[in-house]
């Protein structure tokens, strides 16, 4: 009896973990910063309306290469076109201390685009995205805060490259 006890004693965290990572994969978990579901999207792909050391451009590209999408620096033979206009970094005062000072600031990262085709056929019209942030910045942490602020501006940044991504990838599927 003790024999079978232990070897059920050893099975049973094997088991949960099993049925821990089942579970994870089927709510659709996926680590942060992976695009999937852009199999669909066009390849080869140039991003136009920005420059290639913007740091939405370098996201996009990044992104897309882990999606499987080869992205060109230049309008290549079949190669389609993502354009990026409008794009937006803004910041609002939200809420301020009993001194009238400043503590609360809502960060906005805005983006508009579109994708062509390779012969300049609309796939996707003009659409915009929004990506917005609260940021907390008390008078005693002032070097922090700008600090914080531009780790939560890369973050911003590269969900709203997902979200674009995301969204071409749906209407691609949705038009095939």
């Amino acid at each position: 009896m003790p024999t079978h006890f232990c070897r059920l004693r050893m099975a049973i965290p094997a088991l949960l973990l099993a049925l821990g990572l089942t579970l994870v994969g089927g709510c659709g978990f996926q680590p942060r910063g992976l695009t999937t579901g852009a199999a669909g999207l066009p390849s080869p792909i140039r991003i136009g309306g920005l420059a290639t050391f913007d740091d939405l451009y370098r996201e996009l590209d990044r992104q897309l290469g882990i999606a499987g999408v080869e992205v060109v620096a230049v309008a290549a033979e079949g190669s389609s076109l993502l354009a990026i206009a409008n794009l937006k970094s803004d910041s609002r005062l939200l809420s301020v201390n009993s001194r009238n000072r400043a503590v609360e600031y809502e960060l906005i990262e805005q983006a508009s685009f579109a994708l062509s085709s390779a012969d300049g056929h609309q796939l996707l019209g003009p659409q915009t995205l929004t990506v917005m942030r609260i940021l907390y910045r008390p008078e005693i942490a002032v070097l922090g805060s700008d600090r914080e602020a531009e780790l939560l501006r890369r973050d911003m940044r590269e969900e709203l490259a997902g979200r674009i991504i995301q969204r071409l990838a749906v209407q691609r599927q949705s038009t095939q």
